[in-house]
Parts: C-alpha cells; structure tokens; sequence
C-alpha cells in the first residue's frame, strides 16, 4: 500500500463526499428544471452553498461555484479592465499568473525573503496609483507559508484583495469576514472532494463579471449547468472541515517527527521556508536532483512531489524556489512532504527512514560520480 505524503496536491477524498458524489452520478440532475427531479437536484446544490458559506464565514449567496480553483481565479479576474496593473506575490500559484496573461493586465510582484516570506511593506511597495487588484495567497502550496492577508487587505485599501485561500481550507482556521478580501478561490480536491469542483467566494457588493456567458446558472455569474455531484461533494466536505481542523494539532506533531528524522540524519538536508501549515515540510537534499528522489521514494511507495514542472521533456526549476533567491541547482533540488488526517505515525516513521535511505544513496554515488 502506498504512503501518499502528497496531500496539497490533492487530499484522499473524503467517503462521505466520495458517496454523495456517486449517489448523484446515478440521478438525472439538471437544477434548473422545474420538475421534482430538477427541484430535488436545485435543493441538493443550494444546500452545498449553505455549507460551503458556513465553512468560511461566508453567506451563501456569496458563493458562486466553479470547475475549480483555477476557473475561479481567472472568474475574479474578469473584473480587472484589461490593461490595467496588478500587484501579486512572488509566490502565487501559477493559476493566477495564467489568469492575469489572459486578461491583459500588467502584473508586479511583491518579493518574498529567502524563508518565504512575505510583509505588508513588500506588496506597498508594488502598488502603483492605477493599481487595480492585489493578490495574495493565504497560504504558499509548495511552502506552507502562511501570509498576513487580513493586514494587507486594510494596507493596500481601497484595492480591492483577491485571496487564493485552496491550501488554508481545512487546514488553518478561513474565515472570510475576517480577511479583509473581496474574492476568495476555493478547490475542492484540496479538502476531500473529487477533482473539477470549486468556488469563488465574492463579498456582498463587489462587482463580478461573467467569464462563461449564455444561461442564467450560479445567479449571472457563471453560466453553464452545475456539476451537481462534484458541488454535492464539495458541500460535504466542506462540512467536514471542522473535523479536519480539529485533527491537525495530530498532523503538526506527526510533520515535526518526520522534520526532527531528517534533519538528525541528513547533515544536507536543507529546509524551505516558514511553514504556517501544520501538513507540510518542503526542503531539498543539497547536491541531489529532486527528481531522483522523487523516482527512489516512488519505487518504494512512497508519493511525494516536486517543486518543479515538467516542461520540454526537463525538469525546470520552481519559480516559487527562485523567488526565494536559490540558484536553479539548489531550485530542481526542492521536495515537498504534505500529510493529511489519513496519516499514520507508522506511516511517518517508515518514509523518513526511506527517504534518508534514498538520499544516502544519492549521495554516495554523486561522490563515487566526483572522484
């Protein structure tokens, strides 16, 4: 059986969101027919609206469902005049990138330390007088960072702040009253639910431009009809958020044991960051590719991921470890261990000692390589 320790790319779905998505598999459910099947599927869709909204501190008609995190981000951006400038984290997912190319828009960068992190003086600094949104992770998915959005949503006002919360769900308290933003993505395979579901969170009053026009779905906001079972799924998941919240003093503990493992018995390994999530632990081996032990630990069954992306048949650095100042070497090197609820303590002690084994090999044969 696998270990996966690779929950922020995507959570083991949850059972109950797993059945729900499956009992409504089976139903023809198109919520806006007017017949008992449609009203049946339109209750099933608005209740998911009620828990989503109840899980960050939302109303539900605030909530506009997506195919996911990155439908929602490019759904905020579609308020944005093309051509205008945004400001955004160094470190953003690439998601709000694309959605900023596909807009237009002009986009500076707050830089981040070489911890990552980030200050409010760091995003000022970036604002220009025809600024006309800012963007900040509420946490870093390669890092585990988590940033100050509540103090740089008052900072940069009026600007409006749009807050990609996708790691913050289910692992930190979100409440979106408190954060200060006026849109908050959402993904729901992050939380338990099945891939292709997500939402936009859009405070009372803020303006929302249609990205996909041609019905009246998700009241004008997003044409198209729902995805009753992934929306169904989501909403159960996110009701299972406080259970999940409730678990992670557990999955801290169970992250330290595994950094205390490696940093006791690898004099190379190099952490990442300033992890705020209590699930995750990014570093790299000094002087290994990351890759290699990414295809070590996989043969052994182990699931971790990669800062880099495949591109053009390489590995090419992650921008995120760049933006820490790292040279493309010590860039490819970076890995990152994400846990979940699901994780055991046996599960935990059996990768260290695999990974340390992996990254001793690693080593001995780049010295054998060296002489």
């Amino acid at each position: 059986m696998p270990i996966y320790l690779d929950h922020n790319a995507s959570a083991i779905p949850s059972p109950a969101a797993a059945a729900a998505a499956a009992d409504w598999l089976g139903r023809p459910a198109n919520p806006s027919s007017v017949h008992r099947a449609g009203r049946a599927a339109r209750a099933a869709v608005e209740r998911a609206r009620r828990q989503v909204a109840e899980a960050i501190g939302g109303h539900p008609g605030e909530v506009v469902f997506t195919s996911g995190a990155t439908e929602a981000l490019h759904l905020a951006l579609g308020r944005v005049p093309r051509g205008s400038h945004v400001v955004a984290s160094a470190v953003e997912h690439p998601a709000l990138f694309g959605a900023c190319r596909a807009r237009g828009v002009t986009v500076s960068t707050a830089a981040v330390d070489g911890a990552g992190r980030l200050t409010v003086e760091a995003v000022r600094r970036a604002l220009r007088p025809d600024t006309a949104l800012v963007a900040v992770m509420a946490a870093q998915n390669e890092l585990g960072n988590v940033y100050p959005v509540a103090d740089i949503a008052r900072a940069v006002a009026p600007v409006p702040l749009l807050c990609d919360a996708v790691q913050a769900l289910g692992k930190i308290p979100l409440d979106v009253t408190r954060l200060g933003a006026a849109m908050a993505a959402l993904s729901g395979h992050k939380v338990g639910a099945p891939p292709g579901v997500g939402a936009l969170w859009v405070a009372r009053g803020e303006p929302l431009a249609p990205l996909l026009e041609g019905g009246p779905q998700e009241r004008g906001r997003r044409a198209g009809t729902e995805n009753v079972a992934g929306v169904v799924a989501l909403g159960v998941a996110a009701a299972q958020v406080p259970d999940r919240l409730a678990a992670m003093p557990a999955v801290a503990r169970r992250r330290d044991r595994l950094r205390a493992t490696l940093a006791e018995a690898l004099p190379e390994w190099v952490e990442h960051g300033d992890p705020g999530l209590p699930n995750t632990l990014a570093g790299r081996v000094e002087g290994v590719d990351g890759d290699i032990l990414l295809a070590a630990l996989d043969r052994d069954g182990v699931c971790l991921s990669s800062g880099a992306a495949c591109a053009a048949g390489g590995i090419e650095p992650s921008p995120v470890l760049l933006a820490l100042g790292l040279d493309d070497a010590s860039a490819r090197g970076g890995l990152r261990f994400s846990t979940g609820p699901e994780t055991t303590d046996a599960q935990i002690a059996r990768a260290g000692a695999l990974f340390v084994a992996a990254a001793r090999r690693a080593l001995s044969a780049r010295f054998k390589r060296s002489r």
